[in-house]
């Protein structure tokens, strides 16, 4: 069984599949999504209105939320039998998958957590390869066209991964002897963040490594200045893969 909660929602069961559109309603994809980053544990009907309704839950929130979890166990039972099931006990509901489930999120998630390990086995190939399929995972957003904390929350956390693994993916080009991909990997970043250093330094080790050192000094400036206004400078990292930029 697959689950897909990045970008378009979808189920797939061994045989079957369930769409986003299969899903009861914009609710139905709220409440799914909810269930999903919190399987591991009972949520209460309280907190499953809030995150449904926020503050506003309506007179029938009670009837709406039965409504909604019937047609999600429905989903669930027609796709994956006994193997898949929203329980409910005491006020709270549990969403049980089986063991060998492969949800995109968690995916993603172990993924950006290997990469150094795997880096430091000296597996750059390795690393490079799980860098990819975090950004790759985390770049397709989360729930567009909705908002609530919980929503917000979770797409800074998506975003965290996607620009860690933009990191990671540009290091092991350079390792790899690959400049030019490590510099297209670089300005994606400043592009996303102008004040993530990360991406500076990134772009002047990619100049650098393809021989184009009067550009990794202009790309100085450059955080200098972004950095600047926003009241700040570069950190000493900054300054240390300048310096090293600068040695021929």
């Amino acid at each position: 069984m697959r689950v897909f909660i990045c970008g378009s929602l979808r189920i797939e069961f061994e045989r079957s599949s369930v769409s986003e559109a299969a899903l009861p309603g914009r609710l139905g994809r709220r409440l799914w999504a909810y269930l999903v980053l919190n399987r591991r544990r009972p949520i209460g009907r309280g907190e499953l209105a809030e995150a449904l309704w926020q503050d506003a839950s309506p007179d029938a929130a009670d009837a709406s939320l039965n409504a909604l979890v019937s047609r999600l166990r429905a989903l669930l039972l027609r796709g994956a039998a006994d193997h898949a099931a929203l329980r409910a006990s005491t006020g709270t509901y549990v969403l049980v998958l089986p063991d060998d489930v492969v949800v995109d999120r968690e995916r993603a998630w172990a993924a950006i957590n290997h990469v150094r390990a795997i880096r430091r086995q000296g597996d750059i190939r390795g690393a490079w390869a799980e860098a990819v399929i975090a950004n790759e995972i985390a770049a397709r957003g989360f729930l567009p066209g909705e908002d609530g904390e919980w929503i917000e929350a979770e797409r800074r956390t998506l975003r965290d991964i996607e620009l860690q693994a933009l990191e990671a993916i540009g290091d092991a080009e350079i390792d790899q002897a690959r400049p030019e991909e490590a510099e297209r990997v670089a300005r994606r970043l400043i592009a996303t963040d102008a004040l993530r250093e990360s991406g500076y330094r990134l772009l002047m080790r990619a100049l650098a490594a393809g021989g184009n050192r009067a550009q990794a000094i202009r790309v100085m400036a450059e955080c200098r200045a972004a950095l600047a206004a926003a009241s700040a400078s570069p950190s000493a990292e900054t300054e240390r893969v300048f310096r090293q930029v600068l040695t021929p």
